[in-house]
């Protein structure tokens, strides 16, 4: 019996994709391009990062603490691999660390995402060995003089230095997205131009797509290539499977890919649940249209389920992975998709099937996401939906205040809006996007209502007979591009609503403008269309190149004395088993300086940890000194740090300094002198030991 081509929706199939498997598909040209791309991206950002910090040059203190904050908590981790006495060793203090919420023991690799710390910490190791087994020089060290008072210290240059060598892996990981957006616009829109169209555009909007030149340890830099990279495998099976015969083709290498680029991108961030539950989302929408029947989708979706499932073993079955809302999506989906593959289940109209399956996919999900809270017990990520009413209405607590006052949460800014509208970047998505949507709307309306469907077709066959001219029809509509679509529309929601999410919005919007190359978007003669992207990319190189110019502009020396000479002290001064307390970003670089042991630090996702920094921000309210102090010492703090910046009103959005938040949840001590300004008036709990322009050290008394 000869096989059939699968007809999986009432559009017509795109029957000229090749065959989904990797060698074929990709072509040497295609992956020649792909690391040309990836390492010219690479080479880019490595020196915009040397460029802005002068890096080379730094000291290796001076390079711990240009990893601030959250990086260089992340940071530290690698140290603590690569410094341990054997790896194993370094593997048992993470998943045993009483250093970082002292004095609680916690698991790092089930909290903290930092399984590339430890997989770059190993080839470091190893790399060594063999450099010192064999003689081979791999690093350069001589005297920084630092200035400001202090005496010279020792630094090196080259990969065998620990800082150079983890900037040049994150440099190497970020790079590939290049690579990987080459890949993905080039399968979106089944054309290696479109791929150069989404690079180019990228590189043009790059200050928009990407924060890794400027500080590069951050979760998103390890993890967002892979999430591209997973789009990209997604599309090509989709594309591949559309025509042919779902049964009979041997489909397993696609979906080996998308667990894998599903592992790769959960691992390294806490934020992947979220990403993947947009995605459900997209795929949904797809699949209720009518765009994508269940024996296509279920495959795609158990693949990256599975992916998601072995990055939740790894990070030891971390509760806030298992209750998350893209579990509950995958589980609203699968029950949509097997009640669909049943027949005369859902209703034959198309408009109430679709309102059914939106009803009880949105039950499911909610349903199922708030059992399993309740059975695990698991508040862990309220603070994400108490950012979200915070947004939208006066809700007000205290670990709300710290998020919606920072620059990256709010809104997404206009100025951003008006960079995208300048490079054409923004205006070229949006008429890709609705050309789609035109497109789509056309079909699902032509099989939704047959009678206005023939009656096109009569004035279609009229005009064409008396030589009217009309829109000419697209042989085929390519499935895949609906569903990116929807994806974009979660993204730019998203990054609406929180500016830092615009890493997603703008990387996605230059995918989408691949397929101004695409015939089915743009039904003109491959010469034509290549002429008409030519001149698009000549259009945004105006803008674009200026862009570029002022990052390659950017030119700056590291140097933070102030933070320098407080953690010279600490190490010079205090135990190595001492106890600190002080703000997140402090605390980050505190740890990865001196090796001291913490009570509070900037990954927030915990609610213990949130409970632990409220007591210590006390420091910066306005409450008694013994209130204080007993909340320090119920955490077993010995030493208190104050930033002088955060005991005054200081900020440039009013009601965001920490004293002006303290008087919004402790009104009846608003007006009151802040704690740090009477210090010297709570000598029987507090003694200053330290002090400088910026900080101050005081030891709590034992009473």
């Amino acid at each position: 019996m000869p096989r059939k081509k699968l007809v999986t929706n009432p559009v017509a199939m795109d029957t000229t994709t090749p065959s989904p498997g990797f060698p074929s598909s990709i072509g040497i040209v295609s992956l020649s391009v792909f690391v040309l791309v990836s390492f010219a991206h690479y080479h880019h950002i490595s020196t915009l990062f040397e460029n802005s910090l002068f890096f080379s040059h730094l000291s290796t203190i001076e390079r711990e603490m240009a990893f601030r904050t959250d990086a260089g908590f992340y940071y530290s981790y690698f140290k603590t691999t690569v410094r341990s006495s054997s790896f194993l060793t370094g593997l048992k203090s993470l998943i045993n660390d009483t250093g970082t919420e002292y004095p609680s023991q916690i698991n790092s690799l089930r909290r903290f995402n930092v399984y590339p710390e430890v997989i770059a910490g190993a080839v470091f190791r190893v790399m060594s060995a063999l450099a010192d087994r064999y003689e081979i020089p791999i690093k350069t060290c001589y005297q920084i003089n630092c200035g400001h008072g202090m005496p010279p210290v020792p630094s090196c240059d080259g990969i065998g230095d620990e800082a150079v060598f983890y900037t040049t892996v994150v440099f190497l990981v970020a790079g590939g997205l290049a690579g990987c957006l080459y890949f993905a616009g080039e399968v979106i829109s089944g054309s290696r131009l479109g791929g150069l169209l989404t690079v180019t555009a990228f590189i043009f909007n790059h200050g928009e797509c990407t924060r890794v030149m400027w500080t590069p340890p951050l979760r998103e830099n390890f993890s967002f290539p892979f999430l591209i990279l997973q789009v990209g495998l997604l599309s090509r099976y989709f594309k591949g499977i559309v025509a042919r015969d779902v049964k009979h083709e041997n489909n397993t290498w696609p979906r080996v890919g998308l667990v894998l680029a599903t592992l790769a991108f959960v691992l390294p961030w806490q934020f992947s649940q979220f990403v993947l539950l947009t995605q459900n989302l997209s795929l949904f929408g797809t699949h209720a249209l009518g765009f994508a029947p269940p024996v296509i989708l279920s495959p795609v979706i158990n693949a990256v389920f599975l992916g998601y499932s072995l990055g939740t073993i790894l990070q030891f079955f971390n509760p806030m992975l298992i209750s998350s809302l893209y579990v509950s999506s995958y589980i609203a989906l699968h029950v949509v998709l097997y009640l669909d593959s049943l027949k005369n289940v859902f209703p034959s109209s198309r408009t109430l099937k679709i309102l059914i399956k939106s009803i009880l996919f949105a039950l499911t999900l909610i349903g199922f996401k708030i059992t399993t809270a309740r059975l695990l017990d698991l508040s862990d990520d309220a603070h994400i939906f108490n950012i979200l009413k915070a947004k939208f209405s006066d809700y007000q607590d205290f670990d709300t205040l710290l998020y919606v006052c920072s620059k990256e949460f709010d809104f997404l800014p206009l100025e951003t809006v008006l960079n995208l509208v300048q490079t054409l970047l923004l205006p070229t998505a949006g008429l890709v996007v609705l050309r789609v949507l035109y497109l789509y709307g056309k079909a699902w309306v032509s099989q939704t209502y047959p009678a206005y469907d023939d009656r096109m077709t009569k004035e279609k066959m009229h005009q064409s007979h008396h030589g009217e001219n009309h829109e000419e029809e697209p042989k085929a509509l390519d499935t895949v591009m609906l569903y990116h679509v929807f994806q974009l529309f979660c993204f730019t929601f998203m990054a609406a609503i929180l500016m830092r999410l615009k890493l997603f919005m703008t990387p996605y919007l230059c995918i989408i403008i691949s397929l101004v190359t695409h015939n089915i978007v743009l039904p003109q003669s491959k010469a034509s269309r290549f002429v008409i992207t030519s001149v698009l990319i000549g259009a945004m190189a105006i803008q674009g190149s200026a862009n570029i110019a002022k990052q390659r502009s950017r030119i700056g020396e590291y140097n933070n004395a102030p933070q320098e000479e407080l953690f010279e002290w600490i190490l010079h001064n205090t135990s190595p088993n001492a106890v600190f307390a002080g703000t997140m970003p402090v605390m980050a670089n505190l740890k990865l300086s001196t090796g001291r042991n913490i009570v509070n630090h900037p990954h927030y996702e915990d609610l213990g940890l949130r409970e632990r920094t409220k007591i210590v921000y006390q420091l910066f309210s306005r409450k008694q000194g013994k209130e204080v102090y007993e909340g320090l010492r119920k955490l077993q703090v010995e030493y208190a740090i104050l930033d002088r910046h955060w005991c005054i009103n200081n900020r440039p959005k009013t009601g965001c300094a920490i004293p002006e938040i303290w008087d919004v949840l402790d009104p009846d001590n608003a007006g009151k002198p802040t704690f740090c300004s009477l210090i010297s008036s709570y000598r029987s709990f507090f003694k200053e030991v330290f002090s400088n322009d910026q900080y101050k050290i005081i030891k709590l008394e034992l009473t």
